[in-house]
């Protein structure tokens, strides 16, 4: 049976919380019975996916049916729903999070992009250490005990997880682990995929992310993709929103946060691509009728 649990809510234990800036970033831990399955389409972020006890089969973009066992840790990419099913009766913890919360580290943001290997991506998990166990440990307890309601802490754990992994880990590691993020600063089309959804499908934050300038982020897309970024970027959006149609109880304002737009920009897109409200939107592709939405 599958199991459901939205960002931002609390069931099962599972909790985020939203920094003072608006970009979600903060942990979350769900127990699995074997047999379980958990889909989620919360595409605008990473994940972090550590499996505390027990064993999951995880898929998402990158790749298929990969086992993580208990006391391991795998990356999920963003711009794409992932899916897991429990092997075994296993509690796992979520850290979901977005490029702005290494943006702002600048010295975290060096060390990625100053390490990052020219390779491609391959699969691999990271062992969780006991400095990252202990963290975790914590972590778990208080989200339990809905401890967890400082914004200030919850940040402060943000950064030290990732200053675990800074101290804890080979560099070598680290940057294979995290190579979909870091690809940013080396791969223009890993990038593009990675980033159009926190641009929001703007063409011109999408190139101000990339810090090209305009002119050249336009010229480089149209040569590596053969289209321009807005006739891109509008299938994508496209894409995007018939995925988050088919979530039970989407409604409008959720889709628009999902896509990290505004309610007023989504309503203007979906009136350009599709010609119906968002909410109309929602109910044809609830009902089934995509060919009205398409026409």
């Amino acid at each position: 049976m599958a199991k459901e649990i939205r960002l931002l809510t609390k069931r099962g234990g599972f909790e985020l919380f939203d920094s003072e800036d608006n970009h979600v970033t903060g942990f979350a831990v769900a127990e699995f019975a074997q047999g379980d399955e958990y889909v989620d389409a919360h595409t605008h972020y990473y994940y972090i996916i550590l499996v505390r006890k027990g064993m999951i089969k995880l898929t998402c973009k990158l790749y298929n049916y990969k086992l993580i066992s208990e006391g391991t840790m795998a990356f999920v990419p963003r711009s794409g729903k992932y899916y897991f099913t429990a092997e075994e009766d296993s509690e796992v913890i979520f850290f979901a999070f977005t490029t702005t919360i290494i943006r702002t580290d600048k010295e975290m943001l060096n060390y990625f992009c100053t390490h990052a290997a020219k390779r491609d991506y391959s699969f691999n998990t990271l062992p969780i250490c006991a400095a990252m166990s202990d963290l975790l440990m914590i972590i778990s307890n208080q989200i339990k005990e809905r401890r967890m309601r400082n914004k200030r802490i919850c940040r402060l754990w943000n950064s030290y997880f990732f200053h675990i992994m800074q101290s804890y880990y080979l560099r070598d590691d680290v940057t294979a682990f995290m190579r979909p993020i870091i690809s940013g600063a080396v791969d223009f089309e890993a990038f593009i995929e990675n980033n159009y959804i926190e641009a929001g499908g703007n063409v011109s934050r999408l190139a101000a992310l990339s810090g090209l300038s305009y002119d050249t982020f336009y010229q480089k897309f149209v040569r590596i993709y053969g289209v321009t970024a807005k006739e891109w970027l509008d299938q994508r959006m496209k894409e995007q929103m018939q995925l988050l149609a088919k979530v039970p109880n989407m409604t409008a304002v959720y889709m628009a946060s999902e896509m990290n737009i505004t309610s007023q920009r989504l309503n203007k897109l979906c009136h350009r691509l599709w010609g119906v409200t968002p909410k109309m939107f929602i109910q044809q592709i609830k009902n089934g009728d995509v060919s009205s939405v398409e026409s």
